[in-house]
């Protein structure tokens, strides 16, 4: 049942007139609330206006865009990178440009549904994905196959070990990962997963995502090789599609110190909760990642009963499966936490 709110969802939020701690969402370090940013952001308003429709190929073209760029592809350690106003943006624009040059596409089970588009061969196990590499590579009709994967996969297989992909002839395909729930919370200072997937030294990586989640920023990235970058920037798509704002992206730069601030208190949090585990009912869990995922109609109702409201849904749509997800993030404090480990400890199945 959806929960109608007139106030963007913080550490707490107010349903039927009775207050609820939430542990839900995708705003791992609580920044859509968070003072210091929203001063920032609105400082860089004032410098950008809230929004700038013109194309990136413009001949008049703001500078911003490009030095966040370069920014985001020092930080997370790969040649270059570009932006576009979404996550599914940048999602789309690789996976159609790969589908139209005749690459063969196969994607992981529970690949996000961002990167899905027509023409893309599904598979539903690592068994199947193995599978369907070696026949797109037996029959060699075409450039490289293309591998899409979620790189924070809560069923498991990816991040932080990536056991799924390490099965696979990786110098013979290109890798295609949604690092959406990692940029921003894993790898060094947050840079998320590029660097690790690089280690593993794929045929060609290509990592996209959504800043939004970690980040606190509506935008999409894209993150490659220097050619493979700009082969993305010169296709129709990207010349047709309006940027994200430029105050997002001046944001972005300059929020380096929040975002450190911010994460470190996350993972406190994850620390403390962790180490309290003593409660009986399993969560699949990604070492690193402040989330905690479970199946268990009977726990959702009794975190409710005591005062917790957290992701429970049917996830993409109506017909896929009830997804119960417990978020720690930087916004609550240790004393929510506190109570929500006490409440899972008090939980007899």
């Amino acid at each position: 049942m959806a929960l109608p709110l007139d106030r963007i969802p913080d550490r707490t939020i107010v349903v039927d007139d009775k207050e609820y701690l939430y542990f839900g969402g995708t705003s791992y370090l609580g920044l859509q609330s968070h003072p210091p940013f929203i001063e920032l952001f609105l400082k860089n308003v004032q410098q950008y206006g809230l929004h700038y429709g013109a194309s990136r190929k413009s001949n008049v073209r703001l500078e911003v865009y490009r030095k966040a760029e370069d920014f985001l592809g020092n930080w997370v350690g790969s040649e270059d990178c570009i932006t576009l106003s979404s996550g599914y943006l940048a999602a789309q624009l690789v996976v159609q440009t790969l589908l139209q040059q005749g690459h063969s596409v196969i994607a992981a089970s529970n690949a996000h549904t961002a990167l899905l588009t027509d023409k893309i061969i599904m598979t539903n196990s690592v068994e199947d994905l193995q599978d369907q590499v070696s026949k797109s590579l037996e029959q060699r009709l075409g450039p490289a196959p293309v591998i899409l994967f979620d790189t924070i996969d809560f069923s498991g297989g990816q991040f932080p070990n990536f056991e799924t992909l390490q099965g696979l002839p990786l110098d013979k395909v290109i890798l295609v990962g949604d690092d959406s729930h990692g940029i921003g919370l894993v790898g060094n200072e947050g840079n998320g997963c590029y660097a690790r997937l690089k280690q593993l030294n794929p045929l060609q990586l290509i990592v996209c995502c959504s800043l939004g989640k970690g980040l606190g920023i509506q935008s999409g990235a894209i993150f490659g090789a220097k050619s493979t970058i700009e082969m993305f920037g010169n296709t129709a798509f990207f010349g047709a599609a309006s940027p994200t704002s430029p105050a997002f992206m001046g944001t972005l730069m300059e929020a380096r110190t929040i975002y450190n601030e911010r994460r470190n208190i996350v993972m406190e949090h994850l620390k403390m909760f962790e180490d309290s585990y003593t409660f009986s009912t399993p969560f699949s869990h990604l070492a690193g990642h402040p989330t905690f995922e479970f199946c268990n109609p009977s726990l959702a109702q009794f975190l409710k009963d005591h005062g917790f409201i957290f992701t429970n849904f049917n996830y993409p749509d109506e017909n896929g499966p009830i997804i119960s997800r417990i978020v720690l993030s930087a916004y609550h404090s240790k004393e929510d936490v506190q109570k929500l480990i006490t409440c899972l400890n008090s939980f007899k199945p």
